[in-house]
């Protein structure tokens, strides 16, 4: 029977790569921490981590069990947080992690519903884009990841790479909308093509963002000009309102934040943004978290009816 403390401690040094970052986030002293790393070994009776001068890195086997760990800690939530309901506190924890225009659009109206539907229930939010949200829920820090991806094909992945597979639930596809100065020549169209755009400068919001706007391009029968690189949406709404460049955005970080100075089109020829929950299997068996799922799809609604029409000015 393995020790919780033991598992939360292996997820902890795989997370960090090293023994004393580990012992600082558990609040451990290091010998405390090699210490429970000893026992853990003699548990399953083969070596976990090795040292690499000051790195650290798991075995295979420490690989598996790790896998494993993130299951079973997550389980063992699952099971008090059920207990709880059981006893009839009706009270709990749900922790999100969502992307930035998430956190200002759908998930304040579903932590609002919650507050009216489950009061004593306390929901911790946590701002983060997808790669950290699915880890934290991964690591057993957030209960639900409220992330997104494009609908284009994934690139292959790492041979080998083992991960506990999450729950997947598609929550509204997010139509994508170029944005253009108020005074641009195509401002008055109802939809602009890709093409259409084939002599701006663009404006990216990262450059993983720069693989979509290339294939957008190359079926558009040209090659972009990228100006700059801008993580942020109310900084890009600024880029473009002094017309240094045009940029395409998501519906929803629109809804989030629109400069009135410049307007928004659907765009034809790009990939929707999927927005997607992903949470453990076994966390929707907890009462909060599933009425916390349903309150997620009914904030969406709003945003499923106005579909691909352009933002409001």
């Amino acid at each position: 029977m393995f020790d919780p403390r033991h598992l939360r401690l292996l997820q902890e040094i795989a997370r960090t790569g090293s023994l004393s970052a580990a012992a600082l986030e558990l609040g451990f002293s290091q010998p405390a921490v090699s210490y429970q790393l000893r026992s853990l070994e003699r548990e399953v009776g083969t070596v976990l981590v090795v040292r690499n001068g000051r790195t650290t890195r798991l075995t295979p086997a420490g690989e598996a069990l790790a896998v494993h760990a993130n299951t079973i800690l997550s389980s063992i939530q699952t099971a008090e947080q059920n207990l709880a309901d059981i006893v009839g506190t009706q009270a709990g924890l749900v922790r999100i992690a969502a992307f930035p225009s998430g956190c200002a659009t759908i998930v304040p109206a579903a932590m609002a519903a919650m507050r009216r539907i489950r009061p004593a229930v306390e929901i911790q939010l946590h701002q983060a884009e997808p790669p950290l949200a699915l880890e934290m829920v991964r690591r057993g820090e957030a209960d639900v990841a409220v992330s997104y991806r494009y609908d284009v094909p994934s690139p292959n992945r790492r041979p080998g790479a083992r991960e506990a597979p999450l729950q997947r639930m598609p929550l509204l596809e997010d139509p994508m909308q170029v944005v253009l100065p108020a005074g641009h020549r195509l401002a008055e169209r109802e939809s602009i093509a890709t093409g259409d755009l084939a002599d701006a400068t663009w404006i990216i919001s990262s450059p993983c963002f720069e693989g979509i706007l290339q294939r957008a391009a190359l079926s558009a029968g040209f090659t972009p000009t990228v100006s700059m690189v801008a993580d942020d949406y109310v900084a890009m709404q600024a880029l473009v309102a002094h017309g240094l460049g045009v940029a395409v955005l998501p519906r929803l970080s629109l809804v989030a934040h629109h400069d009135e100075r410049v307007v928004s089109r659907p765009v034809r020829g790009w990939p929707p943004r999927l927005v997607e929950v992903e949470l453990w299997p076994d966390r929707m068996r907890v009462d909060a978290v599933a009425t916390m799922l349903g309150a997620l799809r009914e904030a969406c609604a709003p945003h499923k009816a106005a579909g691909h029409a352009a933002v409001p000015a």
